[in-house]
């Protein structure tokens, strides 16, 4: 009788803790593949080994990623053979390019039965938002970002020669909170506020208690699909709350002057590919509606001080790759139309004491 043996590889990863990462099993933070959210949008890299413990040596013959965030991740270090009862690591990088969950799976071609070997990985860039108000009440606005990831706010003082300041606010914010920052109370400071869009919760730090007290909005105002707006659109000098549907461009404002009774502007402004941009452009003490065109840089609004009638700006700002960041830069009561672009952290401003004259700040928040 004749007993035969067979040589054949065996193809297993392991992730970071040292377990075995199953051939298209979902990602696994405990195992390393499923990166969670990166702050700042900083890379992070994890470890994996390549594991044999056939009787062969395996053969790495190639290596793929797919996926809708395959740009993020990126694997170095494959090995191209581990011998028998081998071991062999490599790494891979989450870097996350764009805001929002991205995810991919790695495919690794091998000499074994177990081919191709598919890794599913997964992370998070929280995005970091703009927060430009007068947060010191010199009637000029202060550039700052709040990073959703961390909670953490910056903020440049215009009455401080624009010195940056950091803070957390005591807990403010965080992973699922976006900024809403206005004056809710009138006093002519912005008030450090987010909206959290899972539940429609607002939650405001009130400058005129000292920042010591938070108050939660006693009603729910937006939800999924709702991007919060907040400004003083009937003008008694107290923002009110509002949000925006970014598909059928739908607006909900909670107005101050009717004790927060909430009103509903069906189809006002706007739609997919739209931001709400809405401040005083006319220097009436009363927001205009207006829209940003995401992939165009066109700006339209509706000025209150004439009758609420649209018109277009005539020149394009910004467009792909930046957002929207009007507010009142010079002081002379009139909102700037404004852009950063992401990449560069470089700005863009229309002054309109200097008759809408472009204005270009490389790096305007850098530390």
């Amino acid at each position: 009788m004749y007993v035969f043996a067979y040589l054949l590889p065996n193809c297993s990863v392991l992730g970071t803790n040292g377990a075995v990462v199953v051939n298209d099993e979902a990602a696994n933070a405990t195992k390393g593949t499923d990166f969670g959210t990166s702050s700042a949008g900083l890379p992070v890299t994890n470890m994996f080994s390549i594991t044999n413990s056939g009787t062969e040596t395996l053969r790495i013959t190639g290596v793929t990623t797919s996926g809708v965030g395959a740009a993020c991740f990126a694997v170095n270090g494959m090995p191209g053979a581990v011998g028998a009862g081998g071991v062999s690591n490599f790494t891979v990088t989450f870097n996350p390019i764009v805001v929002g969950l991205q995810t991919t799976i790695v495919a690794i071609a091998n000499s074994s039965t177990n081919t191709p070997y598919r890794i599913n990985f997964r992370g998070e860039k929280l995005p970091s938002y703009v927060v430009c108000a007068d947060y010191d009440g010199d009637r000029k606005a202060d550039p700052g970002l709040y990073d959703e990831a961390t909670g953490i706010w910056k903020v440049k003082l215009s009455s401080a020669n624009y010195y940056l300041i950091t803070t957390t606010l005591n807990g403010l914010g965080g992973p699922g909170y976006a900024s809403v920052s206005a004056d809710y109370d009138g006093d002519r400071k912005a008030d450090p506020a987010v909206y959290r869009e899972a539940t429609g919760r607002w939650v405001i730090m009130l400058s005129s208690l000292n920042y010591e007290v938070v108050v939660v909005l006693t009603q729910t105002l937006g939800g999924t699909g709702y991007s919060g707006m907040p400004a003083d659109y009937d003008g008694d000098q107290f923002a009110d709350p509002g949000v925006y549907q970014r598909v059928s461009g739908d607006w909900r404002v909670m107005l101050s002057s009717a004790n927060y009774a909430s009103i509903e502007l069906l189809g006002l402004l706007g739609g997919t590919g739209y931001m709400v941009v809405s401040a005083d452009y006319d220097g009436d003490q009363l927001a205009d509606p207006a829209i940003y065109g995401e992939s165009n840089g066109i700006w339209l609004f509706k000025l209150s001080s004439a009758g609420y009638v649209s018109f277009a700006m005539t020149q394009a700002l910004g467009g792909t790759g930046y957002i929207p960041v009007p507010a009142d830069y010079d002081g002379d009561g009139l909102a700037d139309p404004a852009v950063a672009q992401n990449s560069t952290g470089n700005w863009k401003i229309k002054l309109s004491s200097g008759g809408y004259s472009l204005l270009d700040l490389p790096n305007f928040l850098g530390e």
